[in-house]
């Protein structure tokens, strides 16, 4: 599974290289299967938008909550121009409106974005209008 997983992620990343000029880009999807990630054809490139989520990611607190199942998004920070992904987040979102999130792409720390920031990774996550 894990094999399959980071083939489609290397595929995925390779078309995104052939298709766009270099710089960072932030691309949001979600799994179609288990073993399967359909990304979004929209991208965000705003160096401070991206730059702004990654802050966020790295400075939102740990979680007492677990996490079960699929994320409901896979977010991805890859930077053409070096050929590498430099963030995977997976994300649940509860019922409560509340927004899980684990890093990396065996992360098992699990974060919690702070209310404050629900509306910016919702806007983030309407990029491909899932």
């Amino acid at each position: 599974m894990r094999r399959r997983l980071v083939f489609f992620l290397i595929v995925g990343l390779l078309f995104l290289n052939a298709c766009n000029e270099n710089g960072r880009e932030l691309v949001v999807g979600t799994y179609a299967d288990e073993s399967t990630i359909v990304f979004s054809g929209d991208t965000l490139t705003d160096e401070a938008e991206i730059g702004r989520f990654l802050e966020l990611i790295e400075t939102s607190p740990l979680s007492e909550a677990k996490v079960t199942g699929l994320p409901d998004y896979v977010i991805t920070v890859n930077n053409r121009s070096e050929s590498t992904m430099e963030a995977m987040v997976n994300v649940w979102v509860l019922d409560d409106d509340k927004m899980l999130f684990t890093r990396g792409m065996e992360g098992t720390d699990v974060f919690e974005f702070d209310s404050i920031y629900t509306e910016d990774v919702n806007e983030i996550l309407n990029l491909n209008n899932i």
